[in-house]
């Protein structure tokens, strides 16, 4: 079960129930698909009620707001490529850790040129911008994520500290929200968006691994 599901179903006295957890990745996704295709002015809880045909209160019971149910959908998300993540390495016990790198690194890819989950992530960068609260939940956001990608990569440069780790998670983070800003317009001029993921790829895998100076 996801984690971020488990601290919704803490709200509810009853939140064990196979019927709890399906009730909360129901809100979940259908937040996340309002939140995608009509952004943050056009996600409200009675929106998101209607969809999963529940009442408003029932929303509410497990999300307070509609902040807090922005910053869950967004864990949520993380979560998913987690476990993603954690399957794929379950079968490649026997490649390298480099290889597992890259082959996250290609799930990673493949899920920002999805429209579903760049709307996402370019409404929350959007907002975060003029929304002190919006950029408050990307700040706990991107902390999850750095760890992540310090998990991913750790041990791959021999010698390297904790504190460079950290530095390379997060341009190598910075790097992928810039592709996906990139992958959102039609034209890069004689670019395709094969070529520029293929680039972003070898970018990333080269930044992950480059040698102490």
């Amino acid at each position: 079960m996801h984690s971020t599901v488990i601290e919704s179903l803490k709200k509810k006295g009853s939140g064990t129930t196979g019927k709890g957890v399906e009730r909360a990745q129901a809100i979940l996704s259908a937040a996340r698909e309002i939140f995608a295709t009509e952004g943050y002015a056009g996600l409200s809880m009675r929106s998101v009620a209607a969809r999963v045909n529940v009442s408003l209160s029932t929303v509410q019971h497990y999300y307070q707001d509609k902040d807090t149910l922005v910053e869950a959908v967004l864990l949520y998300m993380m979560d998913d490529y987690r476990v993603a993540i954690e399957q794929l390495s379950e079968t490649m016990v026997e490649q390298t850790k480099l290889e597992r790198l890259i082959a996250a690194m290609d799930l990673f890819l493949t899920e920002v040129r999805r429209p579903d989950v760049a709307g996402v992530f370019m409404e929350i960068w959007s907002l975060a911008n003029r929304n002190p609260v919006a950029a408050k939940i990307l700040d706990r956001v991107r902390v999850r994520e750095q760890k992540e990608f310090m998990r991913l990569i750790a041990g791959l440069t021999p010698h390297l500290s904790e504190l460079d780790y950290e530095l390379r998670a997060a341009l190598m983070i910075a790097q992928i929200e810039g592709l996906t800003v990139q992958l959102s317009r039609q034209s890069f001029g004689h670019w395709t968006h094969d070529q520029l993921v293929r680039a972003a790829r070898d970018a990333l895998v080269r930044l992950a691994t480059l040698p102490i100076s």
